[in-house]
């Protein structure tokens, strides 16, 4: 666990506790790994704020066992290409240009038909985030960054832009990315357009 990209085993952990709150043993049976190895991944999503312990009721002698359930502002990301790429890029040690480079020539290959404010939502939910046109802002949600690469997560919000920049060159459009928020607590990012 070198690295803080979202790992495999965290995932099932994540899915676990997604169906119900779970022990760590239940946890560690999900992923398959050994108690000590899920108490390690257990830390990273605890203090990204996927997962939230709290104490189960009292049944039997002894101090109650903890459980872990998601966070109620966390929904478990589908297999969005964001994930994958952020991923593939920290693991194999390119560069966040690359990655950027990589999510413009996507976004440029989606082709913008109909106006942008379908367009450019549409490509980012390929992608698997939440995407919307508000006051002239477009808005991200349901962003992956905290499990991709809680270490990082802007390598995703910047991936996510990047395809922004791609889908209105590919659509010869005169609006450019003027400004961009990035809020991983939250999970939503922003980008204003401009001519």
């Amino acid at each position: 666990m070198s690295s803080g990209v979202w790992h495999p085993v965290r995932r099932r952990m994540v899915e676990r506790a997604a169906e119900s709150p779970a022990t760590l043993s239940d946890l560690a049976e999900a992923a398959g790994v050994h108690l000590n190895t899920a108490r390690a991944h257990l830390s990273v999503l605890e203090d990204s704020g996927t997962l939230v312990p709290e104490q189960a009721p009292p049944a039997g002698r002894g101090r109650p066992p903890l459980h872990y359930r998601l966070a109620d502002d966390f929904a478990l990301p589908g297999p969005g290409l964001a994930g994958l790429l952020a991923a593939a890029v920290m693991r194999s040690g390119r560069s966040a240009d690359e990655l950027r480079a990589v999510g413009v020539e996507w976004g440029r290959s989606q082709g913008a038909s109909g106006a942008l404010e379908q367009s450019l939502p549409r490509a980012l939910e390929r992608l698997g985030f939440d995407a919307v046109f508000e006051d002239g802002e477009l808005v991200l949600s349901a962003c992956p960054c905290r499990l991709v690469s809680p270490g990082s997560p802007e390598l995703v919000c910047n991936l996510a832009i990047a395809v922004v920049e791609g889908v209105l060159e590919g659509a010869r459009s005169p609006l450019r990315v003027s400004s961009r928020s990035h809020d991983p607590a939250r999970r939503r990012c922003s980008a204003a357009l401009a001519s």
